[in-house]
Order: C-alpha cells, then sequence, then structure tokens
C-alpha cells in the first residue's frame, strides 16, 4: 500500500479516536457538574433552614426520582420534548434560570464550550431540585433562595479547586459528612486528568 494511503488511513483513524476522547471527557465533565451541583444544592437547602439527614435524604431521593422522571421522558419523546415537559414542570419555579459561575473557563473556544456544557448539566439538576423541593412544600421564594446559595456553594468549591481537585473534593466531603455524618461520601467522576482544577502533581512521563 503507497504510504500516501497508509497515512491517510492513520490520519482518519487518529481523527476518530479524537473525536470519541472528545465524546468520553464531554460526558465525564457532564456528569461531574451533576454531582458536585447536587451536593451544592443540598448543602444550600441544609445550611437555609438546619436540616438534619433526614430532610436532606428525603431531597436527595426526590432529585433522584425527578431525575428519572425525565429520563422516562427521554425514551418515550426525545431529548427536545423531554426538556421541554421539564421545563414547563418547573417554569412556575424558575423565574430567572440558573446560570452556573464560569470560573476560569473565560477566553477561548475550549473553554466556553465546556462552561457551556457545564451550564447546560447544572441547569437540569436546578430544576429537579426546585420540582423537589415544591413536592416538600417549599415556596418559589424559597426555591430561589436555595438557587443563589447553591451558586455561592459552587464558586466556593472551585475556588477549593485552585489548590487541587484533590482538595476540592475532600472539603467537599467535609460539608457532606456534617450533613449525613461521618462516613458519607462523596462520589466523584474518576478520569485521568482533572475535571476541576490542576493536578497535584505534575507527572513525569
Amino acid at each position: 500500500m503507497p504510504a500516501f494511503y497508509r497515512q491517510s488511513i492513520q490520519n482518519a483513524v487518529n481523527q476518530q479516536i479524537n473525536i470519541s476522547k472528545s465524546k468520553h471527557r464531554t460526558i465525564l465533565n457532564r456528569e461531574a457538574i451533576r454531582r458536585v451541583v447536587s451536593y451544592c444544592t443540598i448543602a444550600a437547602a441544609h445550611d437555609l433552614w438546619d436540616w438534619g439527614e433526614k430532610e436532606s435524604t428525603i431531597l436527595n431521593l426526590k432529585m433522584n426520582n425527578a431525575a428519572s422522571r425525565y429520563v422516562l421522558d427521554l425514551d418515550k419523546y426525545g431529548t427536545p420534548e423531554a426538556r421541554k415537559r421539564l421545563r414547563e414542570r418547573t417554569a412556575h419555579l424558575m423565574p430567572e434560570e440558573f446560570w452556573l459561575p464560569a470560573g476560569d473557563l473565560v477566553g477561548s473556544e475550549k473553554k466556553l464550550r465546556i462552561l457551556a456544557e457545564r451550564r447546560d448539566a447544572a441547569k437540569m439538576i436546578i430544576r429537579f431540585m426546585a420540582e423537589s423541593l415544591e413536592e416538600m412544600g417549599y415556596t418559589p421564594e424559597q426555591i430561589e433562595a436555595v438557587k443563589k446559595e447553591a451558586k455561592a456553594n459552587y464558586a466556593r468549591f472551585l475556588e477549593w479547586s485552585k489548590d487541587g481537585e484533590e482538595v476540592a473534593y475532600n472539603r467537599l466531603c467535609r460539608v457532606i459528612e456534617d450533613i449525613y455524618g461521618v462516613g458519607a461520601m462523596v462520589e466523584r467522576v474518576e478520569e485521568e486528568d482533572p475535571v476541576f482544577g490542576k493536578p497535584l502533581f505534575k507527572k513525569d512521563f
């Protein structure tokens, strides 16, 4: 086979690998945001209303139920309709859209794309939260207060991540332990490179 064709095939393979890696990274990025924003939201409600473990657990369960309801709509109607239904269910609870703090994701096209992915994932979690808190008897005004506190919690998490992703997760874990008791764990997305912040130790290979 001529060298040109061999190189063309290799280029095509490399391009496909890069696309696959990019898609994989996007999925991990969104999943990491879902988890962190969920914790920030539960911590916000806990701090605002001096909740105990019981109330925090109920909110967590209801948010999972709201997510499951969305997934069922997703399977049945597809993404556009599922999102429309979620927006309609929560429109009266969300007079203003939730905008995740940008942190250092400004400037380059790549950073702005990552920010858009994170904000999209966060909006879903906040709508699940709003739907759940209404079921628990909370008012739109109270839900708005949780939104603001959750945003502040996430901004704090980003500040922690400047000292390394591991540091940020360890501090978040202590927050969750304060809510649920000693031994509580923070689920995190495992990836070769940090999703938030920089690695504590630079690799030599």
